[in-house]
């Protein structure tokens, strides 16, 4: 059984809504054939050969520079170099597209959580002073510890520097904000403007439309990380904010029909729940929703 569980706050009203679920009822119960985003991501290949990871056999699925990638039977792929000493370094890049998401293995072990509409470009091989990989969107690191070789993300308007940790960053380019959140170890955040240390518990924010200075705060680790534990977490969002986070995993385009509340809404639902439920719930808040394809028109009336 898959629970949905959401609370919405507005102007001093209270909706507490339990759903319970059967996970294989899901997607027929899906509001007019759209449902909720799966395991699904594309690799491309320094050539420019792109693999959908989600239709290929399990097995070896590519061979490059003297590395060859494998599929897992549990759906990840694996890098491992071969015995010559021949392997080189070339750029390789995963891929979710809206309604995707990912886990991927890089060379050095380090796991990668990829959220829908992200992306991760890698070497196949880390060699030198360094390992170095660039994200867009939003992803969670549990990075493998190497003393002498650092582990940098270069995500928009700052690069992250660790040793082994855990962290997310969510850097889409439609969020206000940039943000990196430590959940275990040190990491050290740079921008174009300062840098700061942050220690688990805390967040690095870049506003977009700053001067590119770096802040901390406190925050809710669960929340941030709800994502990758399945669940969509709302905490003083309000209805823009969480219609990109839902457009983004249901796949759909949307367009707001008049002015939009102030209020903020809190609360959690699963994000294997279909887009209908979580319609439902959000219309206790006076919103209302009219799907015409994969677009869905937002208005508000009270």
């Amino acid at each position: 059984m898959a629970a949905s569980i959401l609370l919405f706050i507005s102007v001093g009203a209270y909706f507490f809504i339990r759903n319970r679920y059967k996970a294989d009822n899901l997607a027929a119960n899906s509001y007019k054939g759209i449902v909720p985003g799966t395991n699904k991501a594309t690799l491309t290949l320094a050539n420019g050969t792109t693999i959908s990871l989600d239709d290929a056999a399990n097995g070896q699925i590519a061979k490059q520079a003297g590395v060859k990638i494998t599929k897992t039977a549990d759906g990840q792929i694996v890098y491992q170099a071969e015995a010559t000493g021949q392997n080189q370094a070339v750029q390789n890049m995963v891929t979710t597209p809206n309604g995707g998401q990912y886990k991927v293995i890089l060379p050095d072990g380090t796991n990668v959580w990829l959220n829908a509409a992200s992306s991760i470009t890698y070497p196949t091989v880390f060699k030198g002073a360094e390992r170095e990989v660039t994200l867009n969107g939003e992803g969670y690191f549990e990075v493998t510890k190497n003393k002498a070789m650092p582990f940098r993300v270069k995500s928009a308007l700052q690069t992250i520097e660790v040793l082994g940790t855990h962290f997310n960053i969510n850097a889409y380019g439609d969020e206000a904000l940039v943000k990196t959140t430590l959940l275990e170890g040190s990491v050290k955040v740079t921008s174009a403007t300062n840098s700061i240390l942050i220690v688990p518990g805390e967040q690095a924010v870049i506003s977009r439309t700053g001067n590119g200075t770096i802040s901390k705060q406190q925050v809710n680790l669960d929340k941030e990380v709800a994502w990758k534990n399945g669940i969509f977490s709302f905490a003083d969002e309000d209805i823009r904010e969480v219609m990109r986070q839902v457009s983004r995993w249901y796949d759909i385009d949307v367009v707001y029909d008049g002015d939009m509340p102030t209020e903020k809404f809190f609360g959690e639902i699963s994000r294997s729940s279909n887009l209908a439920d979580v319609f439902r719930i959000l219309e206790l808040n006076n919103m209302k929703f009219a799907v015409e394809g994969k677009t869905v028109k937002v208005s508000y009336s009270k």
